[in-house]
């Protein structure tokens, strides 16, 4: 390149590098940015981009054209044509700037053209004309087509967005309408189910704010319905797309609920504005709240559920006050389903729930937290005595006996209560120091109102330790069995042998059943230690002559738990025992309902004889007793302990006649507990066929059972006189 052009040379590069630098900050910054305003600065800075860079290289040709040589000549013009092209690609658009980009290029290089000596100047300046001309008329049908398309896209778009919106609120089930605005807020194009919906003809909708008409049905009317509309508005002026925003309106007097849901209008070719759906959902929201209802209340009674009562006895102790809460368990209510049905057993729980909400006060509250099980919580109370007294008038209420289905229904219940802060800390604590006195209620004997107090919790500790200490023992095998004897009345023969539970403790040595049987049958370990009691003593037996029967107890849990029967029937198969010398001993007070027969029955089919353990102390009629499977009685020891300190004849009357009723059914009997010669005189003149107690031998190891049966083989019966 001539030295002359040196000058140009570095102004050009340096306005080139310039502008780059500066464009590109602009562009760059602008990619970090939405704001509307931006699109006109853009279309501003671009066609000064045109401007300035067309100009540059128009500059080019007209300097540098009549300084090269033909080479260097022909280099540019490649040049300049190809920017033409290239320039053009990113302007396409605008056919303004496409025109000015062309012009200001082309016009540079036909003024170096022009330069050219000779005839040749023509020939190139005809030809550039017509390349301009056809890359002008290319670049129009070009930006036609993009343009075209841009719309169809950006209309698609926009259908799409609408159509989703619709179909998102049909699947709800709700009755839609269409909401049109311009980018004022103002209703426009009013739908002939939008109208349908405010009950006002399209005509008085029509250019009025979307604010204005949801707060002409009302939408403001409510606190809740205040927030809801601020937020919708909010959305707007924002320019926030919006879905679900649920607005009470009242139409014709009644209360609606609506859902609104709208975006801003895709399409940057139209003014702007809000498209979107409304929605009456007043059938989907009392559905909701109806289900809400369902999760907050008891379905049965009315009242509070679990969650709903500890939601607001916390909010209570959140209060500061003293609080009060009480546990109630109805006493009988197993047996009223048992005997009248579970329809009856729903009308008590019903009635009970009617007579607590009748005895309480507004700011007492009441939940069924389960089963038969309520409770109830009061704070303001200082007085202890005025507390238990209002315990007192609940458990009063509930004591009236209840006509349901033709019959009187007498339930009672049992309650315990304690309090925050004197006796728990929090509400955790609280509930578990309510259920303590519970407990202490129920085993007081029933019907009965405790207050929490300090032991309570020592006992519920000790149990706890007893239920780990039984536990370790079920996996130890620290279980024994001991065997005492029952010998005929007349002869004085082994006739059986009770087997009875012993626990030798590794600590504590050995511990009686009754300090260990209720917690074991509180949480159903009776279950596999009763199994093991029952295959130990079984296996024993098979070895003892055969007419020596062997007695096992077995609680209600027992008999109550899954697969007992079969549990018996596979003993007897595993031993080799016959069935018929197996005794089963059940306490009266615990055969009560339907399903213990049952099992009894079944247990009876087996061939395996029936004990009822303990006559006389339970409840069960000698009507009901007939009802049972039974084989033998087993006079309780305290009607056989009576016979020594009486010297008349009464006590011996009431003995005689259990005796005589026993016979009469075709029964058994056995004196428990019998312990002196007068004992056994008297039970044995009363007719009694079996004795048990101390005075005929104490319960035995299995080792030394042996050697008492044959010790009794030859037994001589003491005379009177002796």
């Amino acid at each position: 390149m001539p030295v002359e052009t040196g000058w140009f040379r570095w102004t050009w590069m340096a306005l080139i590098l310039a502008t780059n630098v500066v464009l590109t900050v602009f562009w760059l910054t602008r990619l970090k940015t939405r704001e509307p305003a931006w699109e006109i600065t853009g279309l501003f800075v671009m066609a000064v981009q045109v401007l300035v860079w067309g100009a540059l290289l128009a500059w080019a040709a007209v300097v540098l054209f009549p300084l090269l040589e033909a080479a260097e000549e022909l280099t540019l013009t490649a040049i300049l044509l190809g920017g033409i092209v290239v320039g053009i690609i990113p302007v396409v658009m605008f056919r303004g700037l496409t025109t000015v980009w062309i012009l200001f290029v082309g016009g540079g290089l036909a003024w170096g053209f022009w330069t050219e000596p000779g005839s040749e100047r023509w020939v190139l300046l005809g030809l550039l004309g017509l390349y301009l001309v056809s890359l002008q008329c290319g670049t129009l049908v070009l930006a036609n087509v993009f343009e075209r398309r841009l719309r169809a896209e950006l209309n698609a778009e926009d259908q799409r967005d609408l159509v989703e919106l619709l179909l998102n609120d049909l699947e709800d089930g709700a009755q839609d309408w269409l909401w049109e605005t311009d980018d004022k807020g103002i209703a426009v194009a009013v739908s002939h189910r939008f109208a349908e919906s405010l009950g006002l003809p399209a005509a008085e909708i029509s250019g009025r704010a979307m604010s204005e008409i949801l707060k002409g049905v009302g939408a403001d009317r409510t606190a809740t319905g205040r927030i809801a509309l601020d937020t919708l508005v909010e959305r707007l002026d924002n320019g926030d797309a919006f879905r679900d925003i649920e607005l009470d309106v009242w139409i014709g007097g009644r209360p609606r609920r609506w859902s609104m849901s709208g975006h801003r209008r895709s399409d940057s070719l139209s003014d702007g504005g809000w498209r979107g759906v409304g929605s009456d959902i007043t059938r989907v929201h009392q559905q909701r709240e109806y289900i809400r209802e369902l999760a907050e209340v008891d379905s049965l009674t009315g009242l509070q559920n679990r969650y709903t009562f500890t939601a607001r006895l916390s909010k209570m102790i959140a209060d500061g006050d003293d609080v009060w809460l009480a546990m109630l368990d109805l006493d009988n209510f197993k047996s009223i389903n048992d005997r009248w049905g579970h329809r009856v057993g729903d009308n008590v729980l019903v009635d009970v729930a009617a007579r607590l909400n009748a005895v309480l006060r507004l700011t007492e509250i009441c939940a069924r937290l389960g089963g038969d099980e309520f409770a109830v919580a009061f704070s303001g109370i200082d007085d202890e005595q005025e507390v238990k007294e209002r315990f007192q008038s609940i458990v009063d209420a509930i004591d009236v006996p209840f006509d349901l289905a033709g019959n009187s229904i007498r339930v009672r219940g049992s309650l315990g209560y304690g309090s925050l802060p004197n006796d728990a800390a929090n509400l955790d604590d609280l509930v578990v120091v309510a259920d303590l006195a519970l407990y202490h209620a129920k085993v007081s004997g029933r019907n009965q109102i405790r207050r929490f107090d300090s032991t309570l919790r020592e006992r519920a500790t000790g149990r706890a330790r007893a239920l780990l200490d039984l536990r370790m023992a079920v996996q130890n095998g620290e279980f024994e069995l001991a065997y005492q004897p029952q010998v005929s009345a007349a002869t004085g023969a082994v006739v059986g042998f009770e087997a009875l539970l012993r626990w030798n403790h590794p600590v504590s040595g050995v511990v009686s059943p009754a300090d260990f049987i209720s917690v074991a049958e509180e949480t159903g370990l009776i279950v596999p230690i009763g199994a093991e009691v029952l295959r130990t003593a079984s296996a024993l037996a098979t070895t003892w002559p055969d007419h020596v029967r062997i007695a096992v107890n077995v609680s209600q849990v027992q008999l109550r738990s899954v697969g007992y029967v079969e549990s018996v029937r596979n003993v007897l198969r595993e031993t080799g025992l016959a069935a018929e010398r197996l005794e089963i001993e059940v306490t009266e007070s615990l055969v009560i309902d339907d399903s213990d027969r049952e099992v009894l029955l079944r247990i009876a089919e087996l061939g395996v004889a029936i004990a009822m353990d303990d006559f006389g102390t339970g409840y069960s009629s000698v009507a009901s007793l007939s009802l049972l499977p039974v084989d033998r009685l087993k006079i309780d020891r305290a009607f056989v302990s009576q016979l020594d300190a009486d010297p008349t004849e009464s006590r011996t009357a009431v003995f005689r006649a259990i005796v005589d009723i026993a016979e009469s059914m075709g029964l058994e009997t056995v004196a428990e507990g019998v312990e002196t010669d007068r004992q056994r005189a008297v039970v044995t003149e009363c007719g009694c066929r079996v004795v048990q107690g101390y005075l005929e031998g104490r319960p035995m190891p299995a080792a030394d059972v042996d050697a008492f049966i044959e010790s009794r083989r030859n037994y001589r019966l003491p005379s009177a006189a002796e």
